[in-house]
This record gives C-alpha cells, structure tokens and sequence, in this order.
C-alpha cells in the first residue's frame, strides 16, 4: 500500500503546473490545498489558461508543439490541445505522405474518381491522397480535373514571410495547399525566432507603441513582443519585491 501511495504522490507532483490545482485534485481525489500546498513547495508556477489570441493561433502547425510553447511561454499540453481541438495538422508531413512513391500514373487519376477510392486503390489513407490533390490545385471533381485559381504576385511573395496558416486565411486556400506551392518555390517556412536585441530604446517604445505596432515595426510576431512583455514585467515585480 506505501508503495502504490507513492507512485500516486510522484504521479500527482509531474502534473503540478500542467493544469489547474482544482482538476488535478479532483484527479487524485485530494483537497484543493493539498495541491496547491505541494506546489507551493515545489516552486512550482501555478497553471494559467491560455489567452488564445489570433496571432498565437496562426502560428499553431507551423512549427514543433515545443517550439511553440516554448516560444508563447506556455506548456507543451496546452499548445497540443489547442491545435487538435482547431483540427491543425501537426507541422512537418507524415512518413506515409513521404514515403509513398507518386507516379505519374498515380496523379493522372488524382480528380478523376473519389478519394476513397483511389486511397484503396493505392493503399494508402485518404488524407494522404487529399493532401496531394490539394498540393497539386486539383478539385474533387470525381470526373474531369479542373485547376484552382492562379497563384497572384501578392499571395506569392507573402510565402514564408508570413506562417502558412496566415497565408491560407488570406488568400482563401487550404494550409496543405500553400505550404506545398512554397515548398514546391523552394521557400522555407516562416521563421518566428528572429533574434532581437531589446535595447532600452525599444522598451521604452512599449509603453507608446500596441504589440501589433511593435512587432510590425521589428519584424517579430504579436507573441514574440507580448512575451518579452511579460518578461519584462516579471523582471520589474521581482526587483520590486526585494
């Protein structure tokens, strides 16, 4: 018995900080102050909701969970969770979608009957077969295939300097296609870690300048300059308290 109300301590203190003190309670079956005491001990922060706002969404996807939450300052449970519940694909492509070897024969039937079919013809999962009509602008005609719009200069030249998920948003096409036409341009994702050096010049601009403005004016995400944000006021509580 002293060995299983071990395990469920060590259990309950690796979910410390990964949700809220009331729902890892109720999961062990504990008190509110049990929990809350543990952490508190610990050192460890107490978990906060994420305010998903849009910019910190465009770049789920985008890149690993990890970095992500990394990036956004939260954990790496909250950033899944999001993505999923948004149905966003995890960044980076299957190992069916690269492993399946697409001959020309393959993608001359792409359009032509439903994907179902095909996927069973070509053993492999639909999604993968979806994915690669999108990536090739082909509609879902079941007959004869017909091509999407035409790429224009202004949606091209904002590939890879914009999170794909914003392109998609813009300019009306599904994630999969936009990041196969910049893949197929040879252009890399969007690059969030921009390194900036916050001089005092550019802090004291965050009490005259909105995330949006900063972050245009730096070339960094809304997330990037919030972070630093937090951080910094975090610094100036701490200062402030000793």
């Amino acid at each position: 018995m002293a060995k299983k109300a071990s395990l469920s301590v060590s259990k309950l203190r690796r979910r410390l900080g990964k949700a809220s003190d009331r729902s890892i309670a109720e999961e062990f079956d504990v008190s509110v102050n049990v929990v809350r005491a543990e952490r508190n001990r610990l050192g460890i922060a107490a978990w906060q909701a994420v305010n998903w706002t849009p910019d910190k969404i465009a770049i789920l996807g985008t890149m690993p969970d990890k970095v992500v939450a990394a990036q956004l300052g939260v954990t790496n449970s909250s950033v899944f969770s999001k993505r999923v519940s948004l149905g966003i694909a995890p960044f980076g492509k299957s190992n069916e979608e690269t492993q399946f070897n697409w001959k020309p024969s393959h993608l001359k039937r792409l359009g032509t009957v439903p994907d179902s079919v095909l996927a069973k013809e070509f053993g492999i999962s639909e999604s993968v077969v979806i994915s690669k009509r999108h990536a090739l602008g082909i509609d879902p005609s079941g007959g004869a295939t017909r091509r999407r719009r035409e790429w224009t200069k202004k949606e091209l030249a904002m590939l890879g300097k914009k999170p794909d998920t914003v392109v998609s948003a813009l300019t009306g096409r599904g994630r999969r296609h936009v990041r196969a036409k910049r893949e197929s341009l040879g252009i890399g994702p969007f690059q969030q870690q921009k390194t900036i050096k916050w001089t005092n010049a550019i802090i004291k601009k965050m009490g005259k300048l909105t995330n949006r403005e900063l972050a245009a004016e730096l070339g960094v995400s809304e997330g990037t300059v919030a972070l630093h944000r937090r951080r910094l006021l975090g610094s100036r509580k701490s200062q402030n308290s000793k």
